[in-house]
């Protein structure tokens, strides 16, 4: 009979920051990692170490002893320890699919550069498990992953198992019962015979192959220097059970190897019925969560795009700002700090790496544009520049701030056609723009200009702009005339607002009524604002046990404005609520929470745009805005990394969990990248946001969409939760911070009517709305110290409209970049549906395109232009540019 086989994995988890900040970890590492190192150079019986997956401890390690750098690479080398793919450890389903992508690039670049990377998707400690993973470690030549939670019966019975993405992709999963489970074993004898029998019995039936996986380590843990001591004691104790140090990779492989008829399982993980997930995290610190999910969107959607269209055109790609940038990115997107249940001194670290990545990816895209803009040829000395940042021609209504000669203007092109434009503010800024501006002339190498003296008049605007049609991955050349005419504004009812699609009212209690005119329908209470207690932490949102749903509200006042182009109502709401729970508990309602909420109709447009401001002036609470339908939903739809995801608005398992004793209450609370939606046969809608990704289908016939705008939570962590019993999360210490008392919050949304549900439109509308058409006006009259001073160049050898590629197929694009330390661009795109396979097509180029692996290895020829996209399946593409392409477009 074959001996059981238990392996014992040596690690740290080490997350760089928690309720320490990332200083004080990164000084407790300079000590543990120097003796990680002295004792496994020492002990060559200790064969291995885990340094927890992730890159970025070891650079922070390096940074502050350069002389240990040659001793650890020899170490990782050698296989004593392991390191990557990770750069952090990250939440994966918080953040989007291309901070995972970047997470995993800079991970296993800077593993392979120290010597050698763990080909492991470890995560021993991330809350929950997106279903795109698998997908996204092959996609990185990775086989194998290593996680903990989210794991359930209802999904898994073992240990081991198969586990697969939509689009087919799989890998070969251990479920981690803790990273804790060898933590603690006593050093006599008989008691580490008990210990480790006791673990055995504990899960000799979860893992069926006869081999069990012990994990000695757990959160920021020295290495146990007398591990193969314990080993050999365990050997003599239990001689008739292997013991035996190894690494994760070799018992993975072994494991995979015994013969056994593995499960398979294809979904996402989010589960507590073994270990918390925190599934309502991701409203945790909504005001730091928006600044993540910001600048996620802009660096994928604006920034990214727009340098590549830039170098395109020649001008230098900016590699290593977009590695900085993205290396801030990720440090927040490590699992405690973008769960933001951290300590307040910690989570202001993490908003100053959110507002240092904001500035510099916004800076370096002006200059971009800037260098496009300057060196196209000047016909008018206030034309700017539109961009169409996605791979097909489209319009839409651009919102800007413009210089201009006139107050009273017209916008037209090359060709002479007048775009519809409304000027919504204007002034006079001509002494202040012309005085800073002449005094530079000279200076940018063009003193025989002669601008100065045919511009009269500056006037700054912020404009509205109906573009027709734009050509795909593009921008265009516009400019500015006198208009003789000044166009009428409309004139709507004080609390009405209509276009081509929607009509909006509200009434004097505040209730919001629309009417879609394509469907005929009334939707009655459309949207309306609720808020309930929450006894909960920084980790989860948890129902106090007498809790009050609140919703109603008094309208203080009503305004809109309305032009050709878009009309809002502007409406200021007070909420009368408790201001805390024990108030709530009484009945009593002593503070007033402010929102401003503009509802907003563009014209040919059939989204109604939502903005609120809230001022928040109470705590333990959660405040939602709640969109109200006549779908009884089975099911809700959002999209997820690179695909969408479709999800029961009822689990079953919340009539038992406490019976079984489960970690956590299984919750709807859901996550999403930007959209959700529910439908019936003959009617769908659709909610956007870039604000908190977090959503519950709601209502005694889930009907309602629940949008959560933000949670107050004065803990870090609690104990006993209706919704979570037991011990604290994390550790309970106060966090005046989380409970955002008197800030404002800004909550931006969308939503939609369809007939249907259909993925890709869903998607596709989505992706309009977060990569909005921008424009950039380059005159050479902001070339001073406000803007920065630039030489003039003096070949202006661009063309005033271009056009870089096409791609003609239901796939949405997720961004364009310059591959890594090479010459060429990478196109990454996604089919969102779940059941069709898609075929991209490129067009408008003559550049040779290749198939590649996420890491960016080309895998083969794209001959005929023509690629076929799986279900939920994400595709890069190299693409080298030819030198005529641009040249033809001149």
């Amino acid at each position: 009979m074959k001996k059981l086989k238990v392996g014992i994995i040596p690690h740290t988890h080490w997350d760089r920051e928690w309720y320490f900040t990332s200083s004080k970890s990164m000084i407790y590492s300079l000590h543990d990692f120097d003796e990680i190192i002295d004792h496994l150079e020492q002990d060559q019986e200790f064969k291995c170490f885990i340094l927890d997956g992730q890159t970025s401890i070891i650079e922070d390690y390096i940074s502050m002893r350069p002389s240990m750098e040659e001793r650890i690479k020899k170490l990782i080398r050698e296989n004593r320890i392991a390191t990557g793919p990770w750069y952090t450890q990250p939440d994966t389903l918080v953040v989007s699919g291309e901070s995972l992508v970047r997470n995993l690039l800079y991970g296993t670049r800077k593993a392979k550069e120290l010597g050698k990377c763990m080909e492991i998707g470890y995560l021993p400690d991330s809350f929950g498990m997106s279903e795109q993973m698998p997908q996204i470690y092959r996609g990185f030549g990775l086989k194998y992953a290593a996680f903990r939670r989210g794991i359930a019966d209802g999904l898994v019975k073992k240990g081991e198992f198969y586990w697969s993405s939509p689009n087919g992709d799989e890998v070969f999963v251990h479920n981690i019962y803790a990273y804790g489970s060898f933590g603690y074993p006593p050093e006599k004898p008989e008691d580490l015979k008990k210990y480790l029998m006791e673990s055995i019995e504990n899960l000799k039936e979860k893992y069926a192959a006869g081999f069990i996986l012990l994990f000695n380590g757990e959160d920021q843990k020295p290495i146990r220097k007398n591990l193969p001591k314990l080993i050999k004691t365990a050997r003599e104790v239990l001689p008739n059970i292997d013991v035996e140090m190894m690494s994760l990779e070799e018992a993975m492989a072994e494991i995979e190897k015994s013969g056994i008829d593995f499960e398979r399982y294809q979904g996402e993980f989010t589960f507590g019925q073994y270990s918390r997930t925190h599934k309502s995290i991701f409203s945790t610190r909504a005001d730091l969560k928006i600044m993540n999910n910001r600048i996620e969107n802009y660096l994928q959607n604006i920034a990214e795009p727009v340098s590549s269209l830039a170098y395109m055109l020649g001008c230098k790609y900016e590699e290593r700002v977009f590695e900085k940038i993205w290396k801030l990115m990720l440090d927040n997107s490590a699992h405690d700090s973008i769960g933001m249940c951290n300590s307040d001194d910690t989570n202001r670290d993490v908003q100053h790496r959110f507002i240092e990545a904001n500035h510099l990816s916004r800076a370096l895209t002006e200059l971009k544009l800037r260098e496009i803009s300057t060196k196209i040829p000047v016909k008018d000395h206030f034309q700017f520049q539109v961009y169409n940042l996605l791979p097909y021609e489209r319009g839409g209504l651009l919102e800007t701030q413009l210089f201009l000669p006139f107050r009273e203007v017209e916008i037209y092109d090359e060709e002479g056609n007048r775009y519809p434009s409304e000027v919504v503010d204007i002034k006079n800024v001509t002494d202040s723009i012309l005085k800073k501006s002449i005094r530079e002339i000279g200076v940018d190498n063009d003193s025989h200009t002669s601008w100065h003296k045919e511009i009269q008049n500056i006037f700054e605007a912020k404009m509205l702009i109906d573009i027709e049609k734009l050509q795909p991955f593009s921008y265009k050349t516009l400019y500015i005339r006198k208009k003789e005419k000044m166009q009428e504004s409309l004139v709507q009812q004080n609390n009405c607002i209509e276009n081509e699609y929607l009509s909006i009212s509200i009434n004097n209690d505040g209730r919001i009524d629309i009417y879609d005119k394509k469907r005929q329908k009334n939707y009655i209470d459309a949207i309306y604002f609720e808020d309930d207690g929450d006894e909960g932490d920084s980790y989860d949102y948890s129902e106090p046990t007498h809790n009050q749903y609140l919703r109603n509200v008094r309208v203080k006042s009503i305004d809109n404005t309305s032009n050709t182009l878009k009309s809002t109502l502007y409406i200021i709401l007070e909420m009368p609520l408790p201001y805390n729970l024990k108030e709530r508990d009484q009945g009593k309602t002593s503070v007033c929470n402010r929102i401003a909420l503009n509802l907003s109709l563009v014209k040919n447009n059939p989204n109604v745009e939502i903005d609120i401001t809230v001022l928040n002036r109470a705590i333990e609470h959660r405040l939602r805005m709640v969109v109200n339908t006549d779908i009884y939903a089975k099911y809700s739809y959002a999209d997820e990394q690179f695909g969408t995801i479709k999800r029961k608005v009822y689990l079953k398992e919340v009539e038992f969990w406490k019976e079984e004793g489960w970690n956590e209450k299984p919750r709807t609370i859901e996550p999403m990248q930007s959209f959700v939606g529910i439908a019936k046969e003959n009617s769908a809608l659709q909610v956007i946001t870039d604000s908190v990704r977090e959503y519950q289908i709601i209502g005694e016939k889930f009907n309602k969409i629940a949008m959560t705008i933000l949670r107050s939570t004065p803990y870090l962590g609690k104990e006993e939760l209706n919704d979570r019993p037991g011990r604290e999360s994390g550790t309970k210490a106060p966090t005046p911070d989380a409970e955002l008392m008197h800030k404002e919050i800004h909550a931006k949304y969308h939503m939609a009517y369809h007939d249907q549900y259909q993925a890709y439109d869903f998607a596709k509308n989505a992706k309009e709305i977060l990569t909005p058409i921008i424009s950039y006006q380059g005159a050479q009259f902001k070339n001073n110290t406000t803007y920065f001073i630039l030489t003039n160049p003096r070949d202006k050898d661009l063309p005033s409209d271009y056009s870089a590629f096409e791609i003609k197929g239901d796939v949405v694009l997720s961004t364009v970049k310059k591959a890594e330390d090479k010459e060429e661009l990478v196109i990454r795109f996604y089919n969102p549906h779940r059941s069709l396979s898609k075929n991209a097509l490129f067009a408008g180029t003559s550049g040779s395109l290749y198939q590649s692996t996420l890491d960016e290895r080309i895998i083969s020829t794209i001959k005929d232009r023509k690629i076929k996209v799986g279900t939920c399946e994400v595709k890069s593409i190299i693409y080298l540019q030819h030198p005529n392409d641009i040249e033809t477009k001149r």
